[in-house]
């Protein structure tokens, strides 16, 4: 499959096949152990930012061995017999090399430390196929229209999940960094739509072609220029038009990462994916957001199969999976296979701890094109949905609509920079808990909408209760939360109908404790505080609330 998750209901461009008369060998080699470093856990600052290990901090996480780079003493000593390191791979204790002669492949399966290798493609490098699911040219929007929102024709996308109350809040992702993995950055170093975010591009580097400069992507040029897919997925977080566009974090700051091959579609992407993940870990990034997904590659060679797809098998999934377990929240794009044979998520969207995002439409129904889950170990994938047919993105740096998971990922991740902005000593896990609970499928997710669209004003509701991950399900429209309580007890409502409702909470005698009657809007999740308990007695409590029929559960109230 084409890594890119382009638009899968415009224009096709037409098939080219280039062809280079290369022969590379790629081969990862494992090592058993990292001694002989020059490296030490007692000083990470040797390879993490002070940025990486404030988050880590955060968290209650320290760096492990994982951390540390692999061994120089055993890269030197397998240099002579290699062409060239490709990437170094910490997390997984590698390195991918370039190995011309294939004679000196046994010898380097000699050396003590050397606990396996093996090849990653062995096959005249040829280009792919480019009749796939390309990104076509997207629908223009009148250039004239002055909206009353400052965020332009992107508003409707980001009130669906109640993200612009979060900007209105002043949460626009400052002092956040997103890491952002894809191709085709052309223009975001001139297009007037990135002025105010380009002094915020921290870091960059090529990893296919290696080299800091991302944005003279030539390849993507010869397949409808342009409609560079970085660019147009950056935008959708970072572009900056008041009153025209303005993405869902555009005061974040960004690393990105050319981690897709213009030229073929093979495995090894997945290898450049994980030496992105790791550089972004290093420089300190709390989210990854990503735009790609693999199951299928060219002449086959590599392909996955759906039991590949069990959470934690594949390169890119294991990587993400690490990458998760670091502190940062991963979101990657479900796919645009819904309405094509594979029909499922892609790797890695099937890791068991990234974040998968599916496409809806304007009016909340899931896009036809939109992957599916589960994965193949039954978990229910995607995770969440957002905007991502017929979404607002940028095109040459103006205001377009395109369609494809591509853009329901980059669009919810930058809502939850700004959420974790708002609460920054809280861990990645609670942040990812209070964008689930928020979700409108929460209570009945299934592996088309996943848990749902979130509402990001709940999310922030929930964190600022401080919700302690444990939540009683009275109903599929109503919860209470924490149980046990202290000072304060939270009760979440969902009503097909708007009107008032009654909460109250009665000691186990029968007597009232607490009234208090509230509106609820129409189809929507409403949270409610029933603030001041701290003068109640220990023991067990009932709530009861009144809504089209009656829910009563008991609750434990604790000093």
């Amino acid at each position: 499959m084409k890594g890119l998750f382009f638009s899968v209901c415009l224009l096709l461009f037409s098939s080219t096949v280039f062809s280079q008369n290369l022969s590379y060998l790629y081969y990862w080699v494992k090592f058993k152990d990292k001694q002989n470093n020059t490296y030490s856990l007692s000083n990470p600052l040797q390879f993490l930012s002070q940025q990486s290990l404030n988050r880590r901090s955060n968290q209650g996480l320290v760096p492990d061995s994982s951390d540390l780079p692999v061994s120089p003493a055993y890269v030197d000593s397998i240099t002579p017999y290699i062409t060239r390191v490709v990437e170094s791979l910490k997390w997984f204790n590698m390195v991918v090399v370039e190995i011309n002669d294939t004679s000196y492949i046994n010898t380097i399966k000699q050396f003590s430390f050397v606990d396996s290798i093996a090849p990653i493609i062995t096959y005249p490098f040829k280009a792919l196929n480019q009749n796939n699911n390309l990104e076509g040219p997207g629908t223009p929007v009148n250039q004239q229209i002055i909206y009353p929102d400052v965020h332009g024709i992107a508003y409707h996308q980001l009130n669906m999940m109640n993200g612009d109350l979060l900007h209105q809040m002043g949460y626009q992702g400052q002092g956040m960094l997103i890491a952002m993995m894809d191709n085709g950055w052309n223009g975001v170093d001139t297009q007037h739509a990135f002025d105010s975010v380009r002094p915020r591009i921290l870091d960059s580097w090529n990893f296919v072609d290696p080299q800091e400069t991302i944005y003279n992507d030539s390849i993507a040029d010869a397949y409808g220029t342009t409609t560079a897919h970085g660019t147009q997925t950056f935008g959708c977080v970072a572009g900056n038009i008041p009153y025209q566009y303005v993405g869902s974090a555009p005061d974040a700051s960004f690393a990105l990462y050319h981690t897709q091959d213009n030229v073929v579609e093979w495995v090894m992407e997945e290898y450049y994916w994980d030496a992105a993940a790791e550089r972004a870990d290093s420089m300190g990034a709390q989210i990854l957001s990503t735009q790609l997904g693999y199951n299928y590659f060219a002449d086959g060679i590599g392909n996955h199969t759906y039991a590949d797809l069990n959470g934690n098998k594949t390169m890119i999934t294991m990587a993400g999976n690490t990458a998760a377990s670091k502190g940062m929240l991963v979101f990657n794009s479900a796919g645009n296979e819904g309405e094509y044979p594979w029909y499922y998520i892609d790797a890695p969207a099937d890791g068991d701890s990234i974040i998968a995002v599916g496409a809806v439409d304007s009016a909340e129904n899931v896009a036809a094109f939109s992957s599916r889950g589960p994965n193949s170990a039954g978990r229910i994938k995607p995770d969440l949905c957002a905007q991502g047919s017929m979404a607002a993105v940028l095109i040459w740096g103006q205001p377009y609509y395109n369609s494809g998971t591509s853009f329901s990922c980059p669009i919810l991740a930058g809502c939850a920079a700004c959420l974790w902005q708002a609460f920054p000593t809280k861990t990645a896990q609670q942040i990812k808990d209070a964008i689930m609970i928020s979700a409108d499928h929460f209570w009945t997710p299934d592996n088309n909408h996943g848990y749902g669209i979130p509402n990001f004003y709940n999310a922030y509701l929930l964190l600022a209760t401080n919700y302690n991950g444990n939540i009683l399900r009275l109903s599929d429209d109503a919860a209470v939360y924490p149980s046990p309580f202290t000072s304060q007890l939270n009760v979440s409502l969902y009503s097909a109908n708007e009107g008032n409702r009654t909460i109250e909470l009665f000691d186990m005698l029968g007597r009232k404790v607490y009234g208090q009657q509230v509106y609820v809007r129409a189809n929507t999740f409403e949270i409610f505080s029933l603030p001041n308990l701290d003068g109640l007695n220990e023991g067990e409590y009932f709530v009861r609330i009144d809504q089209q029929k009656q829910f009563t559960h008991p609750v434990v109230k604790i000093k």
